[in-house]
């Protein structure tokens, strides 16, 4: 096992015990390292993380990234997303999510974007205020 295997079993012990659905919901996806990924990602059948993004966290960064993942599937982003770019989806999947978190007591990692205007805002709501700004390239 490695460190960064290590601190994710114990970050989703943890989520078990202080945030029983969440630590639910991740105990359903597979952990897989994915050098490939910059931090975190799921496809809906596991949750892909960069070992060397993991081993900067602390332990509650590390809880809100696998609840992050987590949530993307328990909220069905995949099977919403219908005719709208993927990179701007996923922003705005991500600004619906990341205050539900917070508000949940968890800590986002430096580069989570937890923006208030969108509390409270599905990621259909959110997707057009984006304007576009994060089309695929």
């Amino acid at each position: 096992m490695t460190e960064a295997d290590a601190r994710l079993a114990a970050a989703r012990t943890r989520l078990i015990v202080d945030k029983p659905f969440l630590g639910a919901l991740v105990l359903r996806l597979p952990l897989k390292p994915a050098p490939w990924c910059d931090t975190t990602a799921t496809d809906a059948r596991a949750l892909y993380y960069n070992p060397r993004w993991i081993e900067t966290l602390n332990g509650a960064q590390l809880q809100f990234a696998l609840a992050h993942e987590a949530l993307h599937c328990a909220l069905g982003h995949f099977g919403r997303r219908g005719h709208r770019s993927k990179r701007r989806w996923d922003l705005a999947c991500d600004l619906a999510i990341n205050p539900i978190l917070v508000d949940e007591g968890l800590v986002p990692p430096p580069e989570a974007i937890v923006l208030d205007v969108y509390r409270g805002m599905t990621a259909e709501e959110i997707y057009p205020c984006l304007h576009g700004e994060q089309e695929d390239r």
